[in-house]
């Protein structure tokens, strides 16, 4: 039931990463394999250029979503920049 709690609860669906790619392999298969066997040919190559597509930018989101939890956890920059900001040296700005 652990499980279930975790999938529910806000950013729990990053667990499903793995599966979801899983899945989008076996849709790109698929695909090829119909393209190749002669199937709708034009259809197969369409989605399996759009499932390929969908694998690089789940492997995208993925790495940047572990950059982000690495961030966090190791008390980094939100920017990631590792600088301070910059302090008001007394001057006020103008409000144009």
């Amino acid at each position: 039931m652990s499980f279930v709690k975790n999938l529910l609860a806000p950013g729990g669906g990053v667990a499903l990463i793995p599966f979801i790619r899983y899945v989008i392999m076996l849709l790109l298969v698929v695909c090829l394999a119909a393209f190749i066997s002669g199937v709708a040919r034009v259809h197969m190559a369409i989605l399996s250029f759009l499932s390929g597509g969908l694998l690089v930018s789940l492997s995208v989101f993925q790495t940047e979503y572990e950059k982000m939890m690495n961030n966090r956890q190791g008390g980094g920059a939100a920017g990631g920049s590792g600088k301070a900001p910059a302090k008001n040296s007394g001057k006020k700005e103008r409000a144009d």
